[in-house]
């Protein structure tokens, strides 16, 4: 992988750890087939087609919700028969 691509990622996401939490759950819905890649290369890497996508400026993380969300979320889970990975994960937002 090219570093200074990766570099590049990394300022615009804001971190190593917010451009890898991008990166898999990017690769998990090209994986799954949620959504179709957003850029034009030839690659059938998903990492590859990821870290392009956020270099465009295609993809990036969603804000976190405000605290009153989260504590309404939380409440909700707790009276819930039990909670998916996708309900408490970071969200991708698809410019």
């Amino acid at each position: 992988m090219d570093l200074q691509r990766w570099d590049r990622a990394k300022e615009l996401v804001g971190s190593t750890f917010e451009l890898t939490t991008l990166i898999q759950k990017r690769c998990r819905e090209l994986v799954k087939g949620k959504q179709r890649k957003l850029v034009d290369l030839e690659s059938r890497n998903p990492i590859q087609i990821a870290l392009e996508e956020i270099l465009q400026g295609k993809i990036h993380l969603a804000p976190p919700p405000p605290p009153e969300v989260v504590q309404e979320m939380s409440e909700a889970g707790a009276t819930s028969a039990g909670t998916s990975e996708e309900s408490t994960s970071i969200e991708v937002k698809i410019d």
